[in-house]
């Protein structure tokens, strides 16, 4: 059985606003039958993401800039993994580009 490949130039993808200010995304993968994605998500210097929870988990790659989140600064290079059911309140205060990986979509807190 051959694998399925699934391919994207991400600079056809359009970014599109979340509801917290600074913050955009552009999905490259989404399951409707599971809520499985996958998205860059870019923060503006000082922008902030709102409180939400992660069901079945979070995992991200700084692909540039750095990233706020847990108490914790994660720099270009940095790899995080959230386990299923924690939440938090990222924030960037130079601004930073990630690769991020859901399981299932997240839950707001705010």
């Amino acid at each position: 059985m051959k694998p399925l490949i699934l391919a994207a130039l991400s600079e056809a993808v359009p970014w599109r606003d979340t509801p917290h200010a600074g913050v955009q995304w552009k999905k490259l993968f989404f399951d409707a039958a599971t809520g499985e994605s996958t998205v860059l998500l870019r923060f503006a210097p000082g922008a902030s993401y709102g409180a939400h929870r992660h069901p079945a988990g979070e995992q991200y790659f700084v692909l540039e800039g750095s990233l706020e989140d847990a108490g914790a600064t994660y720099g270009s290079g940095s790899y995080v993994r959230h386990a299923p059911g924690s939440s938090h309140r990222p924030s960037s205060r130079a601004g930073c580009l990630l690769l991020v990986m859901l399981p299932r979509p997240i839950e707001p807190l705010d």
